[in-house]
């Protein structure tokens, strides 16, 4: 764990290797399967230093590969805790955006490697005063948003990772992240590092982290069977007020989905604003929105939201945006809420459905109430903590049905 750290480091300076996908044939990357992610942010400006651990599945006896912004300056790598003398001949003034991680283990052995760096992202992560003039951090990984300030593998849309974050911030402070609130160490000099951790496979863009001087509301729910799962509004102290009459409903939101999807698969629902206009879907357990517009969130965002958890995180899709069965399923279950427009083919604010949408709300008419809610249940449960091709939708709601059905989803997307 990083404590107060100095990035000063004497590096030697060699021949980079050459990236595999350089020297020509197929490469088959690596499969990453947990992050630990320690960040610490300046006292003042925009630099971040960070320590990221990751663990690797290894597919083959190729060198490890991470895609990591050349606006950072690598200082130590260490592979299984140690330093590889084979990697001290790397130059990590990397002239490329790579960090090749050579090792002599056997496919399906694990390995870990550390990456320590610093400087300023271009994007992704927000260091500085926040709408209020206080100092905050917030940083995503949805989208590309992940691209300009953590190392990569080969392949991060397929990934999918458990999470531990390890967050330095002022006292004061607080910091919110993926999963369960595990600890937090005083430091010198007024600091202190906030603990978190996810267990549960997760896409790595489904990562996000915020801190600062926040102002946390708990919200009630109405009624709901057995133990409510916690839901929580960060914001700035002065926002509290008027933002907590936007969601006030989000606790129900979340029961509403319960009742149609199962269990909530994470230990809490946290809603966060940020100095960050977040540029793809919500994180897991942690959704974050740009603080300039979260008064005027509506409750079908919110509900969008929540049932992404579900849908989105906890099962995922493999195709490309635009061609995601589980993020078209979230978005038409938020029109479902109490409110929403799905009966008059239309989503918030008048605008048409997307074709996305438009496919789940077929299905769901052609098979009812009943055997829909079913079939995604059976979907969720079958596919959790996994990132799923479209064909394991049909399949979970031809079981529901109990017998094949006619739709399909590419067909229904018009492809």
């Amino acid at each position: 764990m990083i404590r107060r750290l100095r990035p000063a480091a004497a590096l030697l300076v060699a021949l980079a290797p050459v990236p595999l996908a350089a020297q020509g044939g197929a490469v088959v990357p690596q499969t990453a399967v947990s992050y630990t992610i320690t960040l610490v942010p300046s006292d003042t400006g925009a630099h971040l230093l960070a320590e990221v651990e990751t663990g690797w599945r290894l597919r083959t006896v190729n060198p490890v590969e991470m895609n990591l912004d050349t606006a950072f300056r690598v200082v130590r790598v260490l592979v299984d805790g140690k330093p590889n003398t084979r990697l001290s001949r790397t130059m990590y003034a990397r002239p490329v955006g790579q960090v090749v991680v050579p090792h002599e283990k056997a496919p399906g052995d694990t390995l870990t490697t550390r990456v320590r760096y610093h400087g300023l992202a271009r994007g992704g992560v927000h260091l500085g005063p926040g709408r209020a003039g206080a100092r905050a951090l917030a940083g995503e990984t949805a989208g590309d948003q992940a691209s300009p300030w953590l190392p990569l593998p080969a392949d991060p849309a397929r990934a999918r990772v458990t999470v531990v974050w390890n967050v330095q911030a002022d006292t004061g402070q607080r910091v919110a992240a993926n999963g369960t609130f595990t600890g937090v160490d005083t430091l010198n000099y007024g600091h202190m590092t906030w603990h978190y951790r996810l267990d549960a496979p997760v896409p790595l863009d489904g990562l996000a982290v915020a801190a600062g001087r926040y102002a946390v509301t708990t919200v009630a729910h109405a009624a709901c069977p057995g133990p409510c799962v916690p839901v929580t509004l960060w914001t700035a102290p002065g926002d509290s007020a008027a933002a907590a009459a936007a969601f006030r409903h989000a606790g129900d939101v979340l029961d509403f989905m319960v009742a149609r999807l199962g269990p909530y698969p994470y230990p809490g629902l946290a809603h966060v604003a940020v100095p960050l206009a977040p540029a793809g879907r919500p994180g897991a357990s942690i959704v974050l929105y740009d603080e300039t517009q979260v008064r005027g969130v509506t409750e079908a965002d919110i509900a969008r939201a929540t049932a992404a958890q579900w849908l989105g995180n906890a099962v995922s899709d493999s195709g490309a945006a635009g061609d995601r069965p589980s993020e078209a399923a979230a978005a038409y279950l938020a029109l479902l809420w109490p409110g929403g427009t799905a009966s008059r083919g239309t989503a918030p604010g008048g605008a048409a459905l997307t074709r996305g949408v438009e496919a789940i709300r077929q299905l769901h008419r052609a098979v009812g109430d009943s055997t829909f809610f079913r079939g995604l249940r059976r979907y969720i449960q079958d596919n959790r903590n996994f990132t799923v091709a479209p064909a394991a939708l049909e399949r979970a709601m031809a079981e529901a049905a109990g017998k094949p059905l006619e739709w399909r989803w590419r067909t229904a997307v018009g492809e």
